[in-house]
């Protein structure tokens, strides 16, 4: 039952919040990640919470540049994807 309330209070936040502010939070969370060095983390956040929002579809070819910096331990590339959202 918690796991049952826990999911339904995650669907209650999202349909309560616009797209615009679903993003910056999503973009805060991951540059926190990323201003602790963990870019890897960052980038995987960034991609799975653009997922888990139905308004939020991203290109594969878009993820592509999030995988490749977080692959070459890119910091600024990591963060121009971040950034890039909106």
């Amino acid at each position: 039952m918690a796991s049952l309330d826990t999911g339904l209070a995650r669907v209650f936040a999202l349909s309560a919040m616009t797209r615009e502010q679903y993003v910056q939070r999503c973009k805060e969370n991951a540059l926190t990640l990323l201003r602790e060095g963990r870019i890897g983390e960052a980038v995987a956040s960034m991609m799975m919470d653009m997922r888990k929002h139905p308004d939020c579809g991203v290109p594969r070819e878009v993820n592509a540049i999030g995988i490749f910096a977080a692959e070459a331990g890119d910091m600024a590339l990591a963060r121009a994807y971040i950034d890039g959202f909106n």
